[in-house]
C-alpha cells in the first residue's frame, strides 16, 4: 500500500489519517498544536456540530453563496455519509432542532475521542 502524510490534525485531519489508515495506508498525523482537535472542544458551545441532516442541495443553499465550490465535495461524501461515519466509530448522535446534528452526550470532547481511537 502507499504512505500518506496528514498535515493538521483538526477534525478533517484526523478523519483523513483514521480512514486512510484503515484502508491499510500507512498514515503520519502532524499537528503543530500540543493536542489534536483544539478547535472542536469550541465548536458549536462545546457541544460540535457535526453537519446538518438535510439534503446536499438544501445543505450548499443554507452554508455558502457560491454552492459551485463545494458542490463535487458534498456529493462525494454528502452529510448523511459524515453521519455513518461518525456512528461507524462509535460516537452515537442525535439531530435537534433545524436538523444539526451532535453527539449524544452533547460533548465535544467526545468526538475527539472517537477520531483518536479511530486513528490509532
Amino acid at each position: 500500500m502507499g504512505r500518506l502524510i496528514v498535515i493538521g490534525g483538526g477534525a478533517a485531519g484526523m478523519m483523513a489519517a483514521a480512514v486512510a489508515g484503515a484502508g491499510g495506508i500507512e498514515t503520519v498525523l502532524i499537528e503543530k498544536n500540543e493536542k489534536l482537535g483544539k478547535k472542536v472542544y469550541i465548536t458549536g458551545k462545546g457541544r460540535c456540530n457535526l453537519t446538518n441532516d438535510c439534503d446536499v442541495r438544501d445543505f450548499l443553499k443554507n452554508v455558502v453563496s457560491n454552492e459551485k465550490f463545494l458542490y463535487s465535495a458534498l456529493y462525494g461524501f454528502s452529510p448523511q455519509a459524515t453521519i455513518d461515519y461518525f456512528e461507524s466509530i462509535g460516537l452515537k448522535t442525535k439531530i435537534e432542532r433545524g436538523n444539526r446534528v451532535f453527539p449524544v452526550s452533547d460533548h465535544s470532547s467526545d468526538v475527539n475521542k472517537y477520531l483518536e481511537k479511530a486513528i490509532k
